[in-house]
C-alpha cells in the first residue's frame, strides 16, 4: 500500500529581526554606550566624530512581506544628541497571508535630542502592514519625527490600488500624551486615495 504524499506547500521563510541602540553622553560628547542587534535588523554608524551620533538602520532582507517582523528602539540619554536613518527605503511587498510589521521604540532623556528621519517606506499593491511608533520624551527633551509613505511607483508604472496599512502614533512628554494617531487605509486604496481630503489622486 502507497504511502500517501503531501502536497503542502513548504513554510515560506520569514524576516524577523531586532536591534536597539542606547547613547549617553560622555564629556559633552554624545557616545554609544550599548548596541543590540538579531536577525534582519543591523545598525551601523558612519565614522564622523561630529555630534550628533549619526545612525543608519538596514534591513538586509530589501524588503518585507506578510508576516515579517521588524523591531527598532533607540534611548537618547541625558544632554546626548542622535540622528537615525536608513540606508534605504524600506520596500512593503504583496502579502499572501497575515501582515508585515515594524514596532518602534524612542525615548530621549533630559536636554536630548532625536532626529528620527528614516526614507520613506514604499507600500506595494496588495500590501498588508502595521507599523507603530512609541515615543517617550523627559520635559526638556526634542525630537523630529518623520514617516513618510509611497503608495506605488507610478513612474515605474506600479500602482497600488488594493491592499492595508495601518499607521499608530503614541507620543508622550514628561509622562503625559502630546500626539496620538492612528491612520488606517484600505482595501480599497485607491478609492480611498483619490479622496479630495486624503490625497486628491496625488
Amino acid at each position: 500500500m502507497m504511502n500517501p504524499v503531501s502536497t503542502s506547500a513548504p513554510a515560506a521563510q520569514r524576516v524577523a529581526g531586532r536591534a536597539r541602540l542606547f547613547c549617553g553622553n560622555k564629556g559633552g560628547r554624545t557616545r554609544l554606550e550599548r548596541l543590540y542587534q538579531d536577525g534582519s535588523a543591523k545598525i551601523r554608524m558612519p565614522a564622523t566624530a561630529a555630534d550628533p551620533l549619526e545612525a543608519v538602520l538596514i534591513n538586509p532582507a530589501g524588503g518585507l512581506t506578510g508576516g515579517d517582523r521588524l523591531a527598532w528602539e533607540v534611548q537618547v540619554g541625558a544632554g546626548a544628541s542622535a540622528s537615525i536613518t536608513t540606508q534605504a527605503c524600506e520596500k512593503v511587498y504583496r502579502a499572501a497571508s497575515d501582515r508585515a510589521e515594524i514596532r518602534v521604540k524612542l525615548d530621549v532623556g533630559e536636554a536630548g535630542r532625536l532626529a528620527w528621519l528614516p526614507q520613506e517606506t514604499i507600500v506595494f499593491d496588495r500590501a498588508a502592514f502595521a507599523r507603530s511608533l512609541d515615543v517617550e520624551l523627559a520635559a526638556d527633551a526634542e525630537a523630529l519625527l518623520l514617516e513618510a509613505t509611497v503608495f506605488g511607483r507610478l513612474a515605474m508604472g506600479e500602482r497600488t490600488t488594493q491592499g492595508n496599512f495601518h499607521d499608530r502614533w503614541r507620543v508622550r512628554q514628561d509622562g503625559a500624551l502630546i500626539h496620538a494617531e492612528d491612520f488606517r487605509i484600505g482595501p480599497d486604496i485607491a478609492a480611498a486615495l483619490g479622496r479630495p481630503a486624503v490625497a486628491g489622486g496625488a
